[in-house]
């Protein structure tokens, strides 16, 4: 009987120390997905992919943007960034993206970003959610100014 009780005891926290270490991985596998998505919303408004563009943000995402070089805030839902993009008035510039840190709290997450080319700096957070599956922006708050 002892045998039986002390076999129970080692199952028991074998299947608990294997259903914690699950619950970490995906959580590591999130943050790249995370990181990728964020690489790809970036790169799509690069190259003017208004297409890749709609896809990387939810329908009802917002963009804030305050500019310290012409002391202006730009707030565009999703449908106008998408427009911009498409129409060629925002983007068309290789840029280079660094994710510092990331924190995911089940199917949200919080991702500090800083977007930088040969003469700007854009620093500041991306929101997102898991959609079916799938990461996505839900909004990016910047502040734009230009490189030190």
């Amino acid at each position: 009987m002892k045998s039986y009780k002390f076999l129970l005891t080692v199952f028991s926290i074998l299947f608990l120390t294997i259903a914690i270490n699950a619950g970490e991985n995906p959580a590591k596998e999130d943050k790249g997905d995370i990181e990728q998505t964020i690489s790809s919303f970036v790169k799509s408004i690069d190259t003017q992919n208004a297409n890749d563009l709609s896809k990387a943000i939810i329908s009802n995402g917002a963009v804030v943007t305050l500019n310290s070089i012409t002391n202006k805030m730009d707030n565009l839902t999703a449908s106008q960034l998408v427009d911009r993009v498409k129409n060629r008035q925002q983007g068309g510039w290789a840029r280079n993206v660094t994710v510092s840190s990331v924190d995911v709290d089940g199917n949200t997450a919080m991702a500090k970003v800083e977007i930088t080319d040969a003469r700007l700096s854009q620093s500041g957070f991306f929101t997102l959610v898991k959609e079916n599956g799938t990461w996505k922006v839900a909004s990016e708050v910047t502040t734009l100014a230009l490189k030190k």
